[in-house]
């Protein structure tokens, strides 16, 4: 079998991408998804976002989402509120405590970085987020991790 496939190399990359994060974020009491929901909270506008944004964007399906979704309440670091646009709909909301968390939540971003990419230099860097993102056909997106 020949190992040398850019889907092999980019799920070997995904596996230590998630055994980082549990290294990283399990001394927290987050998951990397419920880490990566968080972050995305966090950077739109307060009250915007509902579950079928986080569905859509991380690509996760609704029952995920929703056991991820009960997990953050249970810590007590989301609500869901009646949406001020459709009373019909809920969206998800940052509670206080995980606001206070905001500086963390980067810092724990910026430490799993750092790790995962220890090996390579900044052009290294560079290069390989201009090649991830030409396979994702897109050009200059942030990053919504």
């Amino acid at each position: 079998m020949n190992q040398d496939k850019v889907a092999i190399w980019l799920k070997f990359v995904n596996l230590e991408c998630d055994r980082l994060s549990v290294e990283v974020l399990e001394p927290h009491d987050l998951t990397l998804t419920q880490y990566k929901i968080l972050k995305f909270l966090l950077i739109n506008p307060q009250g915007t976002i509902r579950q079928v944004d986080i569905e859509e964007h991380f690509y996760i399906r609704n029952p995920t989402v929703t056991r991820v979704l009960q997990n953050l309440e249970k810590k007590g670091l989301v609500t869901r509120q009646t949406n001020p646009q459709d009373n019909r709909s809920k969206v998800i909301c940052l509670t206080e405590k995980a606001k206070s968390m905001e500086s963390l939540l980067y810092q724990l971003g910026d430490e799993l970085e750092a790790k995962l990419t220890a090996n390579l230099t900044p052009r290294d860097k560079e290069e390989l987020l201009r090649l991830l993102k030409k396979i994702l056909n897109r050009k200059d997106e942030d990053d919504h991790e």
